[in-house]
């Protein structure tokens, strides 16, 4: 006698097979979930700010080069100190101590700031003649400032105190003519300062 073995296919109906599916696909999803929660990566980045203060800059003394007797053409050169040095040339005799421009302001410390004189370092000083001509404009630091270079008309320094204030001078050369007129000569000029 022969027998025959027939499997019979699965059916839709069969409960059993239905939970073994269900379970199968849990199993799946169960260990698919872990596998994507780990494929995800955060990183935390921080962020920051630093607020400083404005340059500020005010004036606390004009330059003057005094009263100065005038036989023929010459200069005198002033330096950009607290107490300048003025050296005439050619005969000019000056009859007072001159004084360099002086300034006050206040920025971060520690910060790079470029303190600007006119264009070409230079002005001319109106008066009853031809005009006096103030050339090789030159800034010096006083406290709270170290230099660190010039480019052109441009100075650079480093701001040294701890709250952030400063002083600096301005010097110049200022050259006169043959027979140059009696009387007051001036100008005016303006300075900036701003970070670097």
């Amino acid at each position: 006698m022969t027998r025959v073995r027939t499997l019979l296919p699965l059916r839709a109906e069969d409960r059993s097979a239905k939970r073994l599916f269900a379970i199968l696909a849990g199993v799946c999803a169960a260990i698919a979930t872990p596998a994507a929660a780990q494929a995800q990566s955060v990183t935390t980045v921080p962020s920051s700010a630093e607020v400083i203060s404005e340059v500020t800059l005010s004036k606390t003394r004009d330059m003057d080069f005094g009263r100065v007797i005038v036989p023929r053409s010459g200069r005198i050169d002033m330096t950009a100190e607290e107490t300048p040095t003025c050296t005439p040339n050619n005969g000019l005799t000056p009859l007072d101590a001159c004084e360099s421009a002086s300034f006050e302001g206040r920025a971060g410390n520690g910060f790079q700031i470029r303190i600007s004189v006119p264009s070409g370092r230079r002005i001319n000083l109106t008066g009853p003649g031809d005009d006096l001509r103030l050339r090789r404009m030159t800034v010096g630091a006083g406290d709270g400032l170290t230099f660190e270079r010039r480019v052109n008309r441009h100075f650079e320094f480093i701001v040294n105190d701890p709250a952030g204030e400063f002083e600096f001078h301005v010097g110049a050369r200022l050259l006169f003519r043959n027979n140059q007129a009696s009387g007051l000569y001036s100008g005016t000029f303006d300075i900036t300062a701003d970070y670097q």
